[in-house]
């Protein structure tokens, strides 16, 4: 049984997110007014995207903090290309919203305190078969409970040379249904979208993360040219006669 009663708990993470800003970490994470982030999608859904102006905030379990539109701040550009092929950028307002560091070792205390209080998903996370929709039950619950607007944890799948999860932050952003629930769907949490990257790697599930076929220890010794659909021909003829390694990075021109 839960050694504290839940309105102690309650308290204590209302304080702990009001002060959540006040952090250093958060402070240096939120220098950009609007807050730039990118988001890696697969090349299906960009038309969708280009068309409606709107991200879609996920909705089954599995993801790390629930139902949310998953992004990264722009400062790392890198770390979610393991997702899409295709990288679309847009910004936050984050001058009055509700956040939540979920790196901080005391909001992981009394979220995981808080869970406990919630006894039929906690029976189900902990002893069935259905944790992974306990656990986004409980997670979608609690940033409700609380108004949570963005939660930001560290990058929970490795990728080496695109993830540094001890510098990165991923970005959980909440799209509110009409009742003030967390909800899921195309939103527009987040705004003025635009079509801006084109991955130039290959990834692979490995283990609880990902791995990265070619850059950055097969590319490591090659010289990078920029070239374009209308001169293809030429653009690759002219890197393969250069006697040093050359790959042509292509634009839609």
């Amino acid at each position: 049984m839960p050694e504290r009663p839940i309105s102690d708990v309650d308290n204590e993470i209302g304080e702990y997110i009001t002060a959540c800003r006040q952090t250093p970490e958060v402070a240096r994470l939120l220098t950009d007014e609007p807050l730039r982030v990118i988001k890696y999608v697969p090349a299906t859904y960009l038309a969708t995207i280009l068309s409606t102006g709107q991200l879609y905030a996920s909705e089954r379990a599995g993801f790390t903090w629930g139902d949310a539109i998953y992004v990264a701040p722009l400062s790392s550009p890198r770390t979610t290309m393991m997702y899409g092929h295709v990288g679309i950028v847009g910004t936050y307002d984050t001058a009055d919203i509700r956040i939540f560091d979920a790196d901080n070792s005391i909001g992981i205390r009394l979220y995981q305190e808080w869970i406990t209080h919630q006894t039929t998903s906690f029976r189900e996370l902990t002893t069935t078969v259905h944790a992974p929709s306990a656990n986004r039950d409980l997670r979608n619950a609690f940033r409700t409970r609380f108004q949570i607007d963005l939660a930001c944890f560290r990058p929970d799948e490795p990728c080496r040379d695109y993830v540094d999860p001890a510098a990165d932050w991923w970005l959980a952003i909440t799209h509110w249904d009409l009742y003030r629930a967390v909800g899921h769907g195309y939103s527009s949490a987040v705004s003025n979208l635009k079509w801006c990257v084109v991955t130039p790697d290959s990834f692979a599930a490995l283990g609880k993360g990902y791995q990265a076929f070619l850059h950055a220890s097969l590319s490591a010794m090659r010289t990078y040219q920029r070239g374009s659909y209308t001169t293809l021909s030429n653009d690759v003829a002219l890197a393969y006669a250069e006697r040093t390694p050359h790959v042509v990075i292509c634009d839609f021109t």
